[in-house]
Formats: structure tokens, sequence, C-alpha cells
């Protein structure tokens, strides 16, 4: 009997702990070595764990790497951008998600973790160095950003106003009756006249929908203020196809919705934790004084004073500008997302 006992714990323990060993062993000695590619393993822990280990990874451009994204603690969401379109999705305690690429060009990459996983989420990110081999150790060059460089000569302070709702420092407001109406706006267009440079996309990003508003009341004193107001709201949204519509509401939702609430009204789940209150996206007298450009340098900029992170490291430009006519449809009545 004694024996028997014996025997059954042998197998137990196989079990238990020879099984589990042989699948590390497996995962983390025996396929990297038999692996046709460089397999380069990332753990995900809270910032204040250590966050991303490691935190840098260098390849060259043209090699083919596999990256195995592990967590061991929280459910993080792991991304890879800019540009890329690498999302995948939720990586539970214990779970391997891991994608094989080839990094066409030498740059800096980041990956990221996009699901609030603690107070310091935000630190979840690592960068992916892709060397040129045929000059290797060479600095990247820095990209400028010609939207950012056009504010900074314009003499505009990126993050004047960014104190959203602190007594001694109100973001600017206009006065309206109702939230605008962008699709009473589209019908009114073509019985009101629109200066050409306000219907200029261009003129558009540098300018606030408050000051369109101005130049379409002195082209148009005979038609009423809410209806201008309602123009100019038709103006500043649908843009969007519906296809980039859905791309930069899942942006939104997974990088932003944590702050600035899921309808925009700043009441995200950490928005009490924030050192200063996120703007109101769904306000539409705050919205209307802020400019495109303006919204544009903050997101990818981040903004200084405030837990606001800097995206221009994880967005392209594209996917930016994207965001930003997303962010107004919180603050105008605009057509069903069907329609875009």
């Amino acid at each position: 009997m004694q024996r028997r006992e014996k025997l059954a714990f042998a197998v137990l323990s196989l079990i238990l702990i020879g099984l589990p060993a042989a699948a590390l062993g497996y995962q983390y000695v025996l396929h990297p070595r038999i692996a046709s590619t460089r397999i380069i393993d990332v753990r995900a822990a809270v910032p204040e764990a250590g966050g991303f280990q490691p935190a840098a990874i260098r390849v060259d451009a043209g090699e083919t790497v596999t990256l195995r994204f592990s967590s061991v603690d929280v459910t993080h969401g792991i991304a890879i951008g800019p540009g890329l379109d690498i999302d995948l999705g939720h990586v539970d305690p214990g779970q391997v998600k891991e994608i094989t690429l080839t990094f066409d060009y030498a740059g800096t990459y980041t990956f990221y973790c996009n699901t609030w996983c603690s107070p310091d989420h935000w630190r979840m990110r690592g960068v992916v160095q892709v060397d040129d081999p045929t000059n290797p150790g060479a600095l990247p060059t820095a990209q400028r950003d010609p939207v950012i460089d056009a504010l900074i000569a314009e003499g505009v302070d990126i993050d004047d106003n960014v104190h959203m709702g602190e007594d001694n420092h109100p973001l600017p407001s206009i006065p309206l009756d109702r939230p605008p109406s962008a699709a009473h706006g589209a019908a009114l267009m073509t019985r009101v006249g629109v200066p050409d440079d306000v219907q200029d996309e261009n003129w558009q990003r540098s300018h606030s929908p408050a000051q369109a508003l101005d130049r379409l009341i002195a082209a148009n004193p005979d038609v009423a203020r809410a209806d201008l107001v309602d123009v100019v709201a038709n103006l500043w949204t649908g843009g969007l196809s519906q296809e980039a519509f859905a791309a930069a509401r899942d942006l939104y939702n997974k990088n932003c919705a944590a702050c600035h609430g899921e309808t925009g009204a700043g009441d995200g789940p950490v928005a009490p934790t924030t050192a200063s209150d996120p703007i109101v996206f769904a306000d539409p007298g705050t919205m209307f004084t802020r400019r495109d450009d303006v919204l544009y340098a903050k997101i990818r900029r981040g903004g200084m004073g405030t837990d606001m992170p800097n995206f221009g490291t994880v967005f392209t430009r594209e996917e930016t500008w994207a965001l930003i006519d997303y962010l107004r449809s919180f603050s105008a009545d605009t057509p069903s997302e069907d329609d875009h």
C-alpha cells in the first residue's frame, strides 16, 4: 500500500511540477534556440513593479523578430506604434501573446499598454530602436513636426489654459444657447455666405470655431447667431469616413476615455486622480474656443503640468488629426455614425 502511495505521489508531482517545467523549458529555452527568427521576451508589470522588461529593444532594419509579451500581475493591453496598426489586445496574468514582424526602415517605435493597469499607467511604454545595418550605431534623426513648429513661430503657448476647472486658470469659453447642430448647419450652407478661407482645411486647423463664427456674423448680419453656430459646427465635423470614425473612436476609448470619459464629459474613472481636471470635450462653449492645431500639439507632445502623456510616439499624424475630428463630435449634434 505504501509503495502505491509513493507511486501515486510521484505521478502527481510529475503532473504538477514536471509538465509546467517542461512547458516553460520549451517556451523559454528550446523554442528560442530552434526558432527561425530571433525571439525577444517582454515581461509586463505595473510601472510600480518595473513596467516593461526589457524597456528597450534593438533590432536591425529588415530583420524579422518575434516579440512575446507576458503579464506577471494584472491585465495589460499591448499595442505597438506609430503606423504599425498592431494591437495584441488583452494579455492576462500568466498569458503570452506574440507577434512576428519585420521592421523595414530604421527608426524608433513604441510598445505600450492601452488598458488602464495602475495609477502610473501612462509610464507603461517601451522602445524598439531599429538600426540601419549599413550604418550601425548612428543616432536616429529627430523628426520635426511642422504643426508644432508653426505654433512656436506664431508664439502660441501650447500649455496656456490647460488647467480645466481651476478658479485661477479656467479654459476660455463662449456662451451658446444650445448644443450646436452640425446636421442643421449642413442644410444652411447654401443660404449662408461662408468666406472661402473659412472653408479651407488649413485655415480651420489654425483657427478656432469661435473665430470662424465672428467671420460669419460679419458676413451675414441678418442671419441668427444660433444658425451660424450650426454652420460652424458643420464645418468642423463630419469629415471622417465611417471607417476612420470607428478607428478614431477605438483609439479614444483605449487611450483617452479613462480620463476624459467615454462621452468626452471629463468623467473617466481615473479623472479624480489626475493633477488637473481633464478637458471636457462635450462642452461646446469650451470646444468652440479650441484650435485644432493646439489640440494636435497637446496630444502629440503631452500637457505640461498635467497627467496628459505624449502620444506622438504611438499615433501617426494622420491618426492624431482623425482623433481631433472625433473629439469634435462630442460637442455637436452630428449625424449618426452610419452617415460617416
